[in-house]
C-alpha cells in the first residue's frame, strides 16, 4: 500500500508540472531601467570600467527584482545578469560598441607592457 501512495503521488506532482497554471507560467513583466552613458567616452578604458559598473548594478537590481516578484521562476540570476548585459550593450550605436572595443584593446595593451 506505501508504494501505491508515493507512486500515486509521484504521477499527481509529474501531472502537475506538465499542467500549465496561470501565474505560474505567465512572465513578469519586464523591468525597465536606463543606464546612463552621458559624460563617459567609451573609447577610454577608465570611463569604459565606469561603463560596465553602471552596467553590473543595473543588472544586479533588476535581476533581484524579478527573483522577488517570481520566487518559483525559471532563471538563474547569471543568466539574468548576462541577459541584462547583452539588451544593455545591443543598445548602443554603432560607434558606442566600437569605442568599448577600442577602450578593451588599449586596456589589454596597458597590461601587455607591464
Amino acid at each position: 500500500m506505501r508504494k501505491l501512495i508515493i507512486s500515486l503521488t509521484a504521477a499527481s506532482a509529474l501531472a502537475l508540472t506538465a499542467v500549465p497554471t496561470p501565474g505560474l507560467t505567465q512572465t513578469p513583466a519586464a523591468s525597465t531601467a536606463r543606464i546612463s552613458v552621458v559624460g563617459l567616452n567609451l573609447a577610454t578604458p577608465a570611463d569604459a570600467a565606469k561603463f560596465a559598473a553602471r552596467i553590473n548594478a543595473t543588472a544586479e537590481d533588476v535581476c533581484h527584482d524579478m527573483a522577488r516578484g517570481n520566487p518559483h521562476g525559471a532563471f538563474t540570476m547569471a543568466g539574468c545578469k548576462v541577459a541584462v548585459r547583452q539588451q544593455a550593450m545591443s543598445q548602443l550605436s554603432k560607434d558606442q560598441r566600437r569605442s568599448l572595443r577600442i577602450a578593451s584593446r588599449a586596456n589589454a595593451v596597458a597590461l601587455a607592457s607591464r
